[in-house]
């Protein structure tokens, strides 16, 4: 039997995809099929719908987090966009409270992110809800 993911596993795996996709290049059918293929011990279905929707989203968040960057865009890491992509999700496409969406943003810029990613997406996220 498989794991269902826990909300905080499943926005790992998100952003990890995202992440993947600006590096690669590769579409979400064949990073879904990498997926599930390393992770056999957990149900990926709910990660695999989120990533689908947040498919036609991307180009939109994407000028929404140049629009409140002081850094161009080009400059700022994959991983801190997948992140700020995957809560601009949560905060526009969900019912989920912001402060839970920005504080798991926070949490995963500090596991995966640079030193300071932490306080860049808090500034991102912070600039945009007050928009």
């Amino acid at each position: 039997m498989k794991n269902n993911l826990s909300p905080t596993k499943k926005r790992e795996l998100i952003i990890q995809a995202l992440y993947q996709k600006k590096i690669t290049g590769d579409s979400n059918t064949n990073i879904i099929r990498q997926f599930k293929s390393q992770n056999k011990n957990y149900d990926l279905k709910s990660m695999e719908e989120t990533l689908k929707k947040i498919k036609p989203f991307e180009e939109k968040f994407t000028l929404i987090i140049e629009k409140h960057s002081n850094i161009a865009l080009e400059r700022i890491g994959g991983i801190e966009l997948s992140i700020l992509i995957q809560a601009l999700y949560e905060i526009n496409e969900t019912s989920l409270d912001r402060p839970i969406i920005i504080n798991e943003a926070i949490k995963l810029a500090k596991k995966f992110g640079q030193n300071s990613s932490h306080k860049f997406v808090n500034a991102i996220l912070d600039k945009y809800i007050k928009n």
